[in-house]
């Protein structure tokens, strides 16, 4: 193909002033057969020609028919399709397959055309969930991302959480709009159960409970996206896939999730430097106008929680989501109110919270409280042994291998002997015992007097011996007044 520009002297030489092919092309320094096609047609070079048959074309029928039936077949089961059912001596590249399928796939079921949407300052926010990955600790986990995104200036906010849930989004919900500085007129969710029961026919929602009643609560009215129409709040979603490539790709090391939220956080300050995608200016001078326009948050922002109601067990534990939580064994046998938040949980009893933990995220995982049985276990030392308390992970394990060394050399007294030793939890920490524990086992000694010796020294350390005075000694002998002392015995003898 040549240039334009060599095309138009080709026909103005060749064509107007007839000059020979053989001297145009040697001047052009192009093949006779290049200056013969195009004085033989008036199309420049580039013009789209009639297209040449395509070894794909006698089966346009069956792949039509497949594409329509099976919108979302991929263009290799097409060609498995072929070969299996209509010619099996079908050869053809599989680039080749992709393109003729893909330029089927347009005529038959074409792409939904958009409309451009306006916004103006304070008008709306979206926000959704998307699945991210992180090391946390050390360890890979599996994350929910949740963004929020003003429709006008396209300020972000990001945090992660360990679920997808109703506690993450409440929190969420808050954080963001706290960051934000105040309340937009609407936002714009998806049809997730966390916050719609039922889908009705066309906007028409259930909304969940507790849902309706915390967006209530903060006065924000929330429209919902129509189902699989995720253009619908096509700001959120392109936002989720930019955060995810600029803090997720590759995979982030942090240290705790805070930490990760942190950074979430600086991000989201410093994204604010960047131009806005459609309008060129920068995103903090539109936050700025939008921010003037945000509704004012409530004096009295609603609490990110759950409330649920529970009966506390014989083993002074309460079950939440198949995970059991320790309370104090004096409540045993009563109901309680259970506070649930993203990262931990309250127990409360007669509207005192008697508990709090932090939440567990997996199945059948369980909380125990040292403090919560020492007073039970003080009585019933035989129990001791297999109390499940004494297995928590968290316990540093110089715990369990001084409890096996008294339970070796005195089976009969070291439930005794281990709960006095566990009472010292009461007013000191375990950081503290466990420093304890392990010197009394460095002396070779596994008496409870030594740790709650050592204990008690570092509660209220000796202080330091004060240095002795030297003697000043004087050089003259003192004086004495005898006349006082004479006439004190004068009086006495009179009286």
């Amino acid at each position: 193909m040549v240039p334009l520009d060599q095309w138009e002297i080709i026909r103005l030489r060749c064509v107007r002033d007839g000059e020979p092919v053989k001297v145009v092309a040697r001047d052009l320094g192009l093949a006779r057969n290049t200056v013969r096609k195009y004085v033989r047609s008036q199309q420049p070079p580039g013009t789209i020609t009639v297209a040449r048959p395509r070894l794909l074309d006698p089966y346009q029928s069956h792949i039509d028919q497949w594409l329509r039936s099976s919108p979302r077949i991929t263009a290799k089961r097409i060609g498995t399709l072929l070969r299996e059912r209509v010619d099996p001596e079908l050869r053809i590249g599989e680039r080749a397959l992709r393109q003729y399928v893909a330029q089927r796939r347009i005529l038959i079921r074409p792409k939904e055309a958009f409309v451009r949407a306006v916004y103006a300052p304070g008008d709306q926010v979206q926000f959704d969930f998307t699945p991210v990955q992180a090391i946390v600790a050390g360890v890979l986990m599996k994350l929910e991302l949740f963004v929020m995104r003003l429709s006008y200036s396209g300020r972000l906010f990001a945090r992660a959480s360990r679920r997808c849930d109703q506690l993450a989004l409440f929190t969420g919900l808050l954080e963001g709009l706290v960051a934000f500085g105040g309340l937009p007129r609407e936002g714009v969710f998806d049809n997730a159960k966390i916050a719609v029961t039922r889908v009705l026919r066309g906007r028409n929602r259930e909304e969940n409970r507790v849902f309706r009643s915390f967006c209530g609560a903060l006065a924000l009215d929330i429209q919902f996206a129509a189902p699989a129409k995720g253009n619908e709040k096509g700001g959120v979603e392109g936002a989720n896939g930019y955060i995810e490539d600029n803090v997720f790709r590759p995979i982030p090391h942090y240290a705790s999730l805070g930490e990760l939220n942190a950074a979430l956080a600086l991000f989201c300050e410093r994204d604010q430097e960047r131009l806005h995608s459609t309008h060129r200016e920068p995103i903090a001078d539109r936050f700025a106008r939008e921010r003037e326009e945000l509704r004012p948050l409530p004096e009295a922002l609603p609490r990110p929680c759950l409330v649920r109601y529970a009966h506390i067990n014989k083993f002074a534990e309460v079950l939440f989501e198949t995970n059991r939580y320790s309370v104090p064994t004096r409540y045993a046998h009563r109901e309680a109110a259970l506070e649930i938040f993203e990262d931990r949980l309250r127990v409360i009893v007669d509207g005192v919270a008697v508990a709090e933990h932090q939440r567990c995220f997996g199945r059948r995982e369980y909380r125990l409280d040292i403090a919560h049985s020492l007073n039970l276990l003080t009585h019933k030392h035989r129990a001791v042994e297999r109390a499940a308390v004494f297995t928590d992970e968290r316990i540093p394990a110089v715990f369990s291998t001084w409890k096996a060394r008294l339970f070796e050399r005195n089976r009969a007294g070291a439930g005794k002997a281990w709960m006095r030793v566990m009472q010292l939890l009461q007013t000191s920490s375990l950081e503290i015992v466990a420093e304890a524990l392990t010197r009394t086992l460095a002396c070779g000694t596994d008496d409870p007097a030594a740790v709650e010796l050592l204990v008690r020294q570092t509660l209220a350390p000796t202080p330091p011996a004060q240095p002795v005075l030297e003697l000043q000694v004087s050089a003259t002998a003192p004086t004495v007044d005898l006349a006082k002392y004479a006439l004190t015995l004068l009086a006495e003898r009179i009286a």
